[in-house]
């Protein structure tokens, strides 16, 4: 990407600059990067990445925001007084919103960790039977099964 200011090139300078503010938001503003989009779920070579992705995904996006956020109205004064009334009521309700986001977000995390166990436990079992079939295919290659040969009476 190049950067044109007023005819002049600033990649070098304003890229380092964003750079610089980026790296120093990363996490703290947001906690996912664009390779984290859904979309990434397609490029999953198979079951087991698909989920390792999924799982990430989702750990990164559980939560519900708490944060304040402005207030949507409409114009005129019917539109300013429901603004306002609007903001009175939230902050008198904003207490049982944080308390029932704090106790979502806890279920919603239990729920991913359920999830990574169980992921864990069937990937365990999944090797451990591909193991055992291993086994059995070279203990049957080299014990070989013994021909029967029928005998005439």
């Amino acid at each position: 990407m190049q950067i044109v200011v007023a005819g002049k090139d600033e990649t070098a300078e304003i890229g380092r600059e964003l750079t610089r503010r980026a790296g120093r938001h990363q996490g703290a503003l947001s906690p996912w990067s664009a390779a984290d989009s859904a979309l990434s779920l397609s490029n999953s070579r198979d079951h087991t990445e698909y989920l390792e992705r999924f799982s990430k995904l989702m750990r990164l996006r559980y939560a519900l925001s708490t944060e304040p956020f402005p207030t949507p109205g409409k114009p005129g004064l019917a539109g300013s007084l429901m603004k306002r009334l609007k903001t009175v009521l939230w902050k008198l309700l904003r207490y049982q919103h944080d308390r029932m986001a704090t106790q979502q977000n806890a279920i919603n995390e239990l729920v991913i960790s359920a999830q990574d166990f169980q992921n864990a436990a069937f990937t365990q079992r999944i090797e451990a039977l591909e193991q055992r079939i291993r086994e059995l295919e070279k203990e049957r290659l080299h014990h070989p099964p013994s021909s029967r040969t029928s005998g005439t009476t």
